[in-house]
């Protein structure tokens, strides 16, 4: 099955064939995963060496723990792909996008103000978990439609942080 990858601004063509091997890119990489007896940690083992890393499941993205850092991942495979660029024009936008805590932790910092326009990519919530300052970004253009959260507050996983419409 091939699947579209979506990490930050960069784009990943990943194909899984029925033996199980992964090509990247069109480049075949030696891969292999094993989820751990926790349901979200995994070990992923690529040229003998192990990397382990945490993902949960979030509305539209996966959230993705490794070496650190939060990744926010957007997986289609081809054919829901295919599938949506019929229903919508190319570049049409719907709806509002949520920015969601994709683990318990703190506000720290809202760079922004209801009623701003923000490119995707801005940094819209810093974010600390574990310790850890995440930066989170806007996942599209839009305007900062509500903030629900205000510096020095705990939240919960999945917590809507803000919106941007």
């Amino acid at each position: 099955m091939k699947y579209i990858t979506t990490v930050g601004d960069e784009q990943f063509t990943i194909d899984i064939n029925q033996d199980g091997q992964i090509t990247l890119n069109g480049e075949i990489i030696n891969a292999e995963m094993r989820q751990m007896l926790d349901t979200t940690m995994y070990s992923i083992i690529m040229d003998n060496v192990s990397h382990d890393l945490r993902m949960n499941e979030g509305d539209e993205v996966y959230i993705v723990q490794l070496g650190g850092e939060i990744f926010e991942v957007v997986v289609e495979d081809e054919r829901t792909r295919r599938l949506a660029g019929l229903k919508s024009s190319p570049g049409a936008v719907t709806g509002e996008a949520l920015v969601k805590a994709p683990m318990p932790g703190v506000v720290v910092e809202i760079p922004v103000v209801q009623g701003q326009e923000v490119k995707r990519g801005d940094i819209v919530v810093i974010f600390e978990s574990m310790k850890m300052q995440n930066e989170f970004k806007a996942p599209r253009d839009g305007m900062v439609h509500a903030i629900r959260v205000a510096p020095g507050d705990k939240v919960d996983q999945n917590a809507i942080l803000l919106t941007i419409a």
